[in-house]
């Protein structure tokens, strides 16, 4: 366990940690208190409403409690979950770097996700949140988590339409200045880049800007990632042997799946992982220093990013 996590832990999160632990308690018995009384008043009522022949009175009945008891329940949850981000996530991101701002309903601008050419299919549906912006030395960076969905319809046994959505992206995407402003654009995209492809996308439909594979010597990274470029020339001085190692090394490490892209003069990393950072769980103890240092660790792997790719020595300088 980090000594500076564990200092910031039993001086400035536990009290509130506890407090907020009271918090949580409540919510839960507000959940079995709604899950009670919807099931309750469907057992009760709609039987009684079928011997009086009253049988929409008692199911329409029955819904409304329980959508009202959900809704009670859902906003003590939704407090709850906006005051541990706002007391205890704010702490930890600023323990790592003080200059962090962080926003929990916010997230990566749309703009940002179509600049990075990671993505070929448009999306129908865009959500994010925990938006985490700063200053790491010489490197601007941002990221949140992205949740990107396109949407198919088919017509079910009675002729009806039914949406149906596909996940695009769900990850941690993550934007960091590189100081050079790259006159094409270089995609390095894993090699199960199904991922990324908008549910198997075939690659020469993903990418409209005549971008072809770059062919590398490297054998190590060639088994984890397909380069393109629509500049090939540019492309090799971006993936110098250094920059190739660290991207091996930065791949190995993670649990993820990654792709990274180089666009303008921004690299752009998306990292798939069905996991819902910075949130804290229902039926986890809010003080427990496990799950705090679970949260720190996964803050502390995306702002390494920056160290990791030794983004700071300005390996490319603008011109």
């Amino acid at each position: 366990m980090d000594s500076k996590l564990t200092v910031l832990y039993e001086t400035h999160l536990k009290p509130q940690l506890e407090a907020l632990d009271h918090d949580r308690k409540n919510v839960i018995k507000q959940y079995w208190l709604s899950l009670v009384i919807g099931i309750g008043f469907a057992v009760t009522v709609i039987p009684l409403s079928f011997m009086y022949d009253l049988q929409a009175f008692g199911i329409i009945f029955s819904i409304i409690i329980a959508i009202v008891m959900h809704r009670l329940y859902s906003k003590r949850w939704d407090q709850y979950k906006k005051d541990y981000k706002h007391k205890i996530v704010t702490k930890l991101i600023s323990s790592i770097d003080s200059s962090f701002s962080y926003q929990p309903t916010q997230c990566i601008d749309k703009q940002d996700y179509k600049n990075s050419a990671l993505f070929g299919r448009q999306y129908d549906r865009y959500r994010g949140e925990d938006l985490i912006e700063g200053q790491l030395d010489k490197t601007h960076l941002r990221f949140s988590e992205l949740h990107t969905e396109y949407k198919t319809q088919s017509r079910d046994n009675s002729g009806k339409n039914q949406d149906q959505w596909h996940t695009i992206f769900k990850g941690l995407f993550f934007i960091a200045d590189a100081n050079k402003h790259f006159s094409g654009q270089t995609t390095i995209m894993p090699n199960n880049h199904n991922i990324f492809s908008a549910m198997g996308q075939k690659l020469s439909d993903i990418f409209t800007n005549n971008q072809q594979q770059v062919i590398l010597e490297d054998p190590e990274f060639s088994k984890l990632f397909n380069v393109y470029s629509n500049d090939q020339v540019e492309a090799r001085y971006l993936l110098s042997p250094a920059m190739i190692q660290r991207l091996i090394n930065f791949s190995n490490r993670s649990e993820h799946t990654l792709a990274f892209s180089f666009v303008n003069d921004h690299l752009y990393i998306a990292i798939s992982s069905s996991k819902n950072y910075f949130e804290p769980k229902l039926f986890q103890q809010a003080d427990s220093l496990t799950f705090i240092a679970s949260i720190y660790y996964d803050l502390q792997f995306v702002i390494n990013i920056v160290d990791e790719l030794d983004l700071n020595t300005r390996i490319w300088t603008k011109p």
